[in-house]
């Protein structure tokens, strides 16, 4: 069975909230951080861009006036009443397409197309970044908890060596088991060290992308409120037709298809009224231009089409893709929450594994390595619990992804 009972699976969860605050602060930082980015500022503008071309389209239908002057500067004439007047002489010109076969109307459409596009495309662009913080979030999540972790073990490597320091005063064939401790705690020290760095430098990735100063308190699991059922219940879509880089292959491949149309229409003729008109003259006259030979236009047909093929193959890729995404995010979900339940229990042996060896290292019959050797492979587990916690909230937001609605769970009240 795929899925487990909602009891078992909220239990699970609540062993990897490291914090009885329901305060959810990352989707504080992603909504006040996505519209400053530079990457969605500059989607927005090419929205924008798009919609420029779709009334530059429209405008075709529209006449187009303009003013005109003329001045002879010299002429030359058999006939004196073939002379014209040499003096500077203004005028109006207007022009306006009455049929062009479609092809305006297609411009239009194959804009609108591209549009579409760049609207959804911004919508991708959204999600990807969201990605990357709520990624990198998590990444300072698993550095933070296993400072926990590794401060934990700190803690009870101070204890021991407080009461070596005691016994080796009155024992100094114990000074080499305190010597041993001590160089157990550097190491941990280093590791501890060692995550800190790493927690420094991904909360300032995180400035980078939000603008905002992130500190470590601040970082807490977002996921708290939100069971597996629940993942898979509300955030699924129904279908790819929801997913932003599905919907935004799809407007591309549309806007390919009329990009060819349009190629194809402009080797049509093109009928116009223009007139003019000055102090002596008035002209009205109907043009025709219609392109019998262009190996141009011949040639830009067959670029249309290549585009085409490739927007094609991207469509049935990003569909691929998707579907592989939803699948292993969904394997990874299964196999992280079953470790997680074996490492519990591992867990609470291990502890109880610590306490017997410090009391039998208390009336002599286990070695004070055989106390430090235990307490680091408690520590291990435990450090190996946070890491599986890390993959499961990480495979979470890798399904929400996969379905496109990381936007949506960052919207959403309740979860």
């Amino acid at each position: 069975m795929f899925f487990f009972k909602t009891t078992m699976i909220s239990a699970i969860l609540l062993i990897l909230a490291n914090t009885n605050s329901y305060a959810n602060i990352l989707k504080d930082i992603l909504k006040n951080s996505l519209h400053k980015t530079p990457e969605l500022i500059e989607a927005q503008a090419n929205v924008d861009a798009a919609n420029s071309r779709v009334k530059q389209a429209k405008a075709q239908h529209l006449p187009i006036l303009g003013i005109t002057g003329n001045k002879l500067l010299s002429q030359s004439h058999r006939d004196y009443w073939d002379y014209n007047n040499e003096k500077f002489i203004p005028g109006l010109k207007g022009e306006i397409n009455i049929y062009s076969f479609g092809l305006i109307e297609s411009e239009v459409e194959r804009n609108e197309k591209e549009k579409l596009y760049n609207q959804f495309k911004y919508k991708e662009i959204e999600e990807n970044i969201a990605y990357t913080i709520f990624n990198l979030y998590l990444k300072g999540l698993k550095a933070k908890e296993s400072i926990q972790v590794k401060n934990k073990s700190l803690i009870t490597h101070n204890k021991i060596i407080n009461g070596l320091n005691i016994i080796s005063d009155n024992d100094n064939g114990r000074i080499s088991e305190y010597v041993q401790a001590e160089a157990r705690k550097i190491l941990v020290e280093q590791e501890i060290n060692s995550y800190e760095r790493e927690l420094m430098i991904t909360l300032s990735t995180l400035s980078k992308y939000t603008g905002l100063y992130i500190k470590e308190n601040d970082i807490s699991n977002p996921f708290i409120r939100m069971s597996i059922n629940d993942l898979f219940k509300i955030f699924t879509s129904q279908d790819d037709t929801s997913n932003p880089a599905y919907l935004s292959s799809q407007a591309e491949l549309e806007s390919k298809q009329k990009s060819i149309d349009v190629e194809r229409k402009k080797q049509l003729p093109k009928i116009n009224l223009t007139g003019s008109i000055t102090k002596n003259d008035r002209e009205i006259s109907i043009g025709i231009t219609w392109d019998l030979l262009n190996f141009s236009s011949a040639y830009s047909i067959d670029e249309k089409v290549s585009q085409l093929a490739a927007a094609r193959q991207r469509k049935d890729r990003i569909i691929r893709d998707i579907h592989e995404a939803t699948r292993l995010a969904k394997i990874n979900i299964r196999k992280n929450i079953e470790k997680l339940k074996i490492l519990d229990s591992q867990i609470k042996a291990s502890e109880k594994v610590v306490r017997f060896y410090q009391l039998q290292f208390n009336i002599a019959r286990r070695s004070l390595l055989d106390v430090l050797n235990a307490e680091k492979e408690l520590s291990d587990i435990q450090l190996l619990y946070v890491t599986t916690s890390y993959d499961l909230r990480n495979a979470m937001l890798d399904y929400m992804y996969s379905q496109g609605t990381i936007s949506s769970w960052v919207f959403s009240e309740k979860y």
